[in-house]
């Protein structure tokens, strides 16, 4: 079958695959077959980052005579899950730590708190610091990361392993290593 009469079948913004004759896949959505130069422009998402967010989207031209297979995708391209939807994950009381640049900071900085409640009309939720008893707001747009993995606030684990300590024998060790006075 001619490679012309294969993409005809395909409309604008189908999502489809394309195997090439180098063995490489092209994904994306279709922005436009172009007979003329025998090619197809593909418009391909850009995931940057770990967040899983497409950043751009950039225009890939495969051309026929590179083509080896070519599929449409009958099911709907899963998009990741925004913040919104991590957000309704989290039940009222779950202690969160929201790492984002807060209260006009340059710099990456961490509130923290039990969540107590989201103002989807604000943009806002409040966290209840438990260490200090206070109620923190902070602006879903200044969001950069949750990390739900705590139940309270402190590290997970020592910043540093101890020195020297003593032990019930009177002697000081470091590991298993006993002081020898030097």
């Amino acid at each position: 079958m001619d490679k012309s009469e294969m993409v005809k079948s395909f409309v604008e913004g189908d999502a489809m695959v394309i195997l090439k004759t180098d063995g490489t896949t092209v994904q994306g959505r279709l922005a436009k077959i172009d007979l003329v130069q025998s090619r197809v422009v593909l418009n391909v998402a850009v995931y940057i980052g770990l967040d899983g967010k497409v950043e751009q989207v950039v225009q890939e031209e495969v051309g026929f005579d590179s083509i080896d297979t070519i599929s449409k995708l009958v099911t709907a391209v899963q998009q990741p899950p925004t913040l919104d939807d991590d957000l309704r994950k989290y039940p009222i009381g779950k202690y969160l730590m929201i790492w984002g640049k807060h209260d006009g900071s340059i710099n990456p900085t961490i509130q923290q708190g039990q969540l107590k409640s989201i103002n989807w009309g604000n943009r806002t939720l409040v966290l209840h610091n438990t260490n200090y008893d206070e109620d923190l707001t902070v602006k879903m747009d200044q969001i950069s990361f949750i990390d739900d993995t705590r139940s309270g606030s402190g590290a997970k684990s020592s910043v540093q392993t101890p020195d020297w300590h003593l032990r019930p024998d009177g002697a000081w060790y470091r590991g298993d290593r006993k002081y020898g006075g030097d």
